[in-house]
């Protein structure tokens, strides 16, 4: 098995296809697959199902092919290692973060390092923290900002920021009205809130069955700006991070509302696979973030106050 054999055999799973496969990679059609019958016979399993109308992958090439995945990417991130080396100030980050990170935090600090540094190129995955973790695993994303805690030891962990939760309500909801409401309030009123896997809504649901609360879910949403659109049609409270309401309770289209003897507060983590190589770029992003939340970021924030507008800065 070589290198060369590995990349036909990834086009090839990627398309379902030998002649799409051998267009993309500008050779013939016989020409890839041979490859792959090379491959197979050193190998000495079979990796393709032809006889259907399309190729289906084996268990050995199902196998092969989670290990082509990181292998490759490990190859990308080789050869762009080395190109960065000779141009510091240029290079290519790709970044992830789950829907708070990358909807209402990165953005901002991605923003101010790209006027720091502006040939760099920057690919963003806004994806499940779930998703993150397996492509950290597999090098194809360099670092991502999520919501915490992390609790898994492949990973290297660095908090960013403090992100806020708070409870949102329409400007016509009763609870709008009150200068803060108490933890049974919340049982008797409609509740919506994120899809199950979100981390936001499992560390809610976490927190408050601590504190004997079951909330009334009416509505499960994918993503925060469908939870707030919900909200902002009064058809029931929500809880969003702090950093995603900020408009939004600037013009009141939003109330933020405290809950009495409640804080929901965690943070907001920069991960990356543990022994992980940093381009320069890369090191040079790490340290950006960490200044950038000191100087915009880390302050508390207290709920039922007006966030300040973002400056140009922030």
């Amino acid at each position: 098995m070589n290198l060369h054999q590995l990349q036909i055999f990834y086009a090839v799973v990627q398309r379902l296809s030998f002649t799409v496969a051998a267009s993309d990679l500008h050779l013939t059609q016989p020409a890839v697959s041979l490859q792959v019958k090379a491959l197979e016979k050193s190998l000495g399993l079979p990796l393709l199902e032809r006889g259907g109308p399309k190729l289906r992958l084996t268990q050995a090439g199902e196998a092969l092919y989670r290990c082509a995945v990181s292998i490759l990417h490990a190859k990308d991130e080789a050869e762009r290692a080395i190109d960065e080396l000779r141009q510091v100030t240029k290079g290519k980050l790709i970044l992830g973060a789950n829907t708070t990170g990358g909807m209402y935090v990165l953005p901002r600090i991605v923003r101010a390092f790209m006027e720091l540094y502006p040939e760099t190129e920057v690919i963003f995955h806004i994806e499940s923290t779930e998703w993150l973790y397996k492509k950290i695993l597999e090098n194809v994303v360099d670092m991502a900002l999520v919501g915490g805690p992390t609790e898994d030891g492949r990973f290297g962990i660095e908090p960013v920021c403090l992100d806020h939760l708070v409870l949102i309500v329409s400007p016509s909801h009763h609870f709008a009205r009150l200068a803060k409401v108490s933890l049974k309030d919340l049982e008797d009123q409609p509740c919506v809130l994120p899809q199950p896997t979100s981390r936001t809504r499992q560390f809610v649901e976490r927190r408050l069955r601590e504190m004997g609360i079951k909330l009334q879910v009416v509505m499960q949403l994918f993503g925060t700006e469908a939870v707030k659109k919900a909200v902002e049609a009064n058809l029931g409270f929500g809880v969003v991070s702090s950093y995603a309401v900020e408009q939004e309770s600037v013009s009141e289209t939003l109330r933020i509302i405290p809950i009495k003897k409640l804080e929901l507060t965690r943070h907001m983590e920069l991960i990356y696979r543990k022994q992980k190589y940093f381009s320069p770029v890369a090191q040079q992003f790490r340290e950006f973030v960490h200044t950038y939340a000191q100087q915009h970021l880390s302050q508390p924030r207290r709920a039922g106050k007006r966030a300040a507008k973002p400056s140009n800065g922030s």
